[in-house]
């Protein structure tokens, strides 16, 4: 005796079938799709690591190229001075020396900032004066060529905090260069360093009357080798983040277009970071 299977049955068995099948497909789909995705940021990192190998090459030999090069350079900075007064009766030839003096002085920035961005900097905190630090950053700074330029410095609190003074004279170099680079001939420039706040921190402004940033580039500004200028490395305001970084502060900017640009620095100062 054959027995008949009802065929609402063998309907419903199909259906379940169909149905699991129909998952079975969207799962396998997925699967590749993910597998894809898994495959694509696999390689996405493979070249990302391949990058920073290369950059770390490139960090190591700048490293070594650039403590090569200081080394004759800082006998011409010597020869040059020694020129400068040897010319002192005659200006137009003392002028000519001075323009080496300032040429070296821009090359030695440029190694500074190479040697920094080649190795993450630590600070190494002791007493510094704030007063002296900027003294001296304005004066390797120089005038960059623009006549008549103001730079004004005022201090509230304390001028003696910890902070590694290398690094921070650097910072306060690039942002004035950045800065006098900025503003035309007349510009100002007014630098301020506030330890009176009341959470104890370390408030550190620079502001100038230049051309501003373009609201589209503000964001990457402190991006290494980015530059508003032609001829820029795109590594100082790098360097001053990074130099931010390592006192475990931070960095803000404001820039509008034509009217000028503050680079705002809070650096933490407890007790056991003013001096």
């Amino acid at each position: 005796m054959t027995t008949q299977i009802p065929i609402e049955l063998l309907n419903d068995a199909f259906n379940v079938f169909r149905d699991a099948s129909r998952k079975l497909e969207q799962q396998y789909s997925l699967l590749e799709t993910r597998i894809e995705e898994l495959n694509a940021e696999i390689a996405e990192k493979n070249r990302a690591i391949e990058r920073t190998r290369r950059l770390a090459a490139m960090g190591e030999m700048a490293a070594r190229i650039a403590h090569e090069i200081r080394n004759p350079l800082g006998s011409m900075a010597i020869f040059a001075t020694l020129l400068e007064r040897e010319l002192t009766d005659e200006p137009d030839k003392a002028k000519l020396a001075e323009h080496i003096s300032k040429g070296i002085k821009t090359l030695d920035n440029l190694l500074s900032n190479m040697l920094l961005f080649a190795g993450a900097p630590e600070a190494k905190l002791k007493p510094v004066d704030l007063k002296d630090i900027v003294d001296d950053a304005i004066l390797l700074a120089g005038d960059r060529g623009k006549a008549g330029v103001e730079i004004r410095a005022a201090y509230r609190g304390q001028k003696r905090i910890m902070a590694d003074p290398n690094l921070i004279r650097q910072l306060f170099l690039n942002l004035i260069i950045n800065a006098l680079d900025a503003v035309e001939e007349e510009g100002r420039i007014a630098i301020s360093a506030d330890t009176g706040t009341e959470d104890n921190s370390v408030v550190i402004r620079v502001s100038d009357n230049g051309r501003g940033i373009p609201r589209e580039q503000v964001e990457r500004v402190f991006d290494p080798f980015f530059s508003t200028k032609e001829r820029g490395t795109g590594l100082g305001l790098a360097i001053v983040s990074a130099v931010v970084d390592a006192h475990t502060g931070r960095l803000d900017v404001e820039s509008e277009p034509g009217r000028g640009t503050t680079f705002t620095i809070s650096l933490p100062a407890g007790r056991e970071y003013l001096a």
